[in-house]
């Protein structure tokens, strides 16, 4: 008994220790998690405008073994629902559409429940969408197609709660929220994307993939897991199949919170939630200053997470395509080394 007690002690003090390592750099800290075979992807921090720390970490194939590089594109998962959400704040800008319009306003062939969901339920995950069947399309080996999507959205006879009273992550969510901004703009979703947040926010190297796995796209990092076995999950023509360089990436957050591509108020209003997240993940304001703005994403094997501290003008931008399930610890780690060392 007093021999368990003594290793309990030792295991203690050793969890205590680890937990109170302090690094001097924001280098030796990314460094460590490399050597420890836990990160492969791209790392990128900018602070005031200047980039303080980027790097590559392992391959953008297995079976190639290439080398990442910073001119490699991720999937970002969730946070790429952020671009149907700030598309469609624009219009709102614009006076093209009303936060409390039901979806039947602009999409006429749904069943009744389309007349009683709002695009700000759309927003705040309120509608009663029930999830996309992802688990059912990957058991049985099927390629996922936007009318497949479609399909099964159609064929939905009764929503999971009325809309409104109740919070669900549903990705048919953003879903329709493309396609009434197809609708309203008379613009594919890629092309009203490509024109109105990537080419003003100067995402150069961001583009709309067109079928996983992937086959012709420019500089993929192809997600695989730690069997070094590639994603066999199989989508083709799905709308939301987005490609981003960290550089993009924050290029997009720093036109976003410069105001450059909505207002101080619309990104307000797009970040109210419910639940777990807005389209725009997690803002944290105290009145009208924003603190801080987080956003994890998850597809296969990418891992990915955003953060941008206003305060410090810092920005923290990891994309995996090998997933360790720890960059939302990386982040934190990140922040406390700048805010220690500064």
């Amino acid at each position: 008994m007093k021999h368990k007690i003594i290793q309990l002690l030792i295991l203690v003090l050793t969890l205590t220790f680890s937990a109170c390592k302090n690094y001097k750099s924001v280098e030796a800290y990314v460094d460590e998690i490399n050597q420890k075979g836990e990160l492969n992807g791209n790392v990128l921090v900018v602070k005031n405008n200047e980039v303080l720390y980027e790097n590559s970490f392992g391959i953008a194939h297995p079976k190639t073994k290439e080398p990442l590089t910073a001119s490699h594109r991720f999937a970002i998962g969730s946070i790429s629902k952020e671009f149907p959400g700030v598309a469609a704040m624009q219009l709102y800008e614009s006076g093209k559409l009303k936060l409390e319009d039901k979806v039947s306003k602009y999409l006429k062939n749904l069943p009744s429940w389309a007349s009683t969901i709002s695009i700000q339920q759309l927003f705040k995950y309120t509608s009663g969408l029930p999830r996309v069947a992802w688990e059912r399309y990957g058991e049985n080996e099927m390629t996922v197609t936007h009318d497949l999507l479609l399909n099964d959205l159609k064929n939905i006879e009764q929503l999971a709660f009325e809309p409104g009273t109740d919070y669900l992550y549903s990705n048919y969510n953003p879903i329709l929220l493309m396609h009434i901004i197809e609708e309203i703009s008379g613009q594919s979703f890629e092309d009203y994307v490509t024109q109105n947040i990537f080419k003003p926010a100067k995402m150069k190297s961001s583009y709309f993939g067109k079928a996983t796995p992937w086959k012709n796209e420019t500089l993929p990092a192809h997600p695989f897991n730690k069997d070094n076995n590639l994603d066999a999950f199989k989508m083709d023509g799905i709308k939301f199949l987005m490609l981003f360089t960290a550089q993009d990436i924050y290029q997009y957050l720093q036109h976003l919170h410069s105001y450059q591509l909505l207002s101080k108020e619309s990104i307000k209003l797009l970040s109210e939630r419910e639940g777990s997240q807005s389209p725009l993940g997690v803002l944290e304001w105290d009145d009208s200053k924003l603190e801080v703005h987080h956003h994890h994403g998850e597809q296969g094997s990418y891992e990915s997470v955003i953060r941008y501290f206003p305060e410090e003008e810092l920005y923290i931008i990891i994309l995996k395509n090998q997933k360790f399930f720890n960059v939302m610890d990386m982040a934190d780690e990140i922040h406390d080394i700048i805010i220690t060392n500064k």
